[in-house]
């Protein structure tokens, strides 16, 4: 039992000459630990650090190609998103005027004959009426020269409305137009129209705008248009984009 204390006694005087050794106070009293200890800040010598580069620099790169890839998508994203925004106005003009869609008034040109534009007998008249408007930023007077017609499906008709510039200097308007009750517009079919077109009016110019236009017959076989004897047509006035 004494053997074994003093061995333990020898082993721990070891140690604490081995501290006392490694951490001992320079010339200004500070202590500072000895080079078996000193850290490195340098880069990692060995297998282990090759590696370690090799898989940084594969992180870095797949990184940086997720980025490039990313941008690439953003760029595609925003010239897709402004030529849509360009071809939306002529898509939707076009898709309005095959179809009448949100009371659109059909305008594409249809293959007819003579027999299928002749007014159809015994069916009840309809009531098509006028209505004209401008925008505050257009200094004209516009409105139809008749308030209403009469038609029977098939039968075509033709209408005046009166522009006038009140204004000093030229100015170039624009139309649109739509048909009320929305569900009529599929049938409203004009031959002729100033609709869409750029109007310029000279400083007090005034001008007639015609307006052809018939009731397709199928109106009559429509069981939805049963309820229907009066129909609107209006314009509204706009002054061109761009345009004095």
């Amino acid at each position: 039992m004494a053997l074994r204390q003093l061995s333990c006694r020898r082993y721990l005087g070891s140690m604490a000459s081995a501290a006392s050794a490694r951490i001992r106070p320079d010339a200004a009293g500070f202590v500072r630990p000895s080079s078996r200890f000193a850290y490195t800040t340098g880069p990692i010598r060995g297998g282990g650090g090759s590696s370690t580069q090799a898989e940084f620099r594969r992180f870095h790169e797949e990184a940086r190609r997720k980025n490039a890839n990313g941008l690439l998508y953003v760029g595609a994203f925003v010239i897709f998103f402004l030529g849509s925004s360009y071809a939306a106005v002529p898509l939707y003009r076009l898709l309005c005027k095959r179809t009448g869609f949100m009371g659109t008034p059909k305008t594409e040109p249809t293959v007819r004959d003579v027999e299928s534009l002749r007014p159809l007998e015994g069916h009840r008249k309809l009531r098509i009426n006028f209505a004209g408007q401008v925008s505050t930023m257009l200094d004209w007077s516009f409105r139809p020269e008749q308030r209403q017609v009469t038609v029977v499906p098939g039968e075509t008709a033709l209408a005046f409305f009166k522009a006038y510039n009140n204004s000093d200097k030229p100015i170039v308007g624009i139309a649109t137009y739509n048909v009320i009750p929305d569900q009529a517009a599929p049938y409203f079919n004009k031959i002729q129209c100033f609709c869409f077109d750029e109007q310029q009016l000279d400083p007090k110019e005034e001008i007639d705008m015609p307006v052809f236009f018939f009731i397709d017959p199928e109106f009559a076989t429509d069981p939805l248009m049963d309820d229907i004897d009066t129909i609107t047509l209006s314009y509204t006035f706009f002054k061109a984009s761009g345009r004095s």
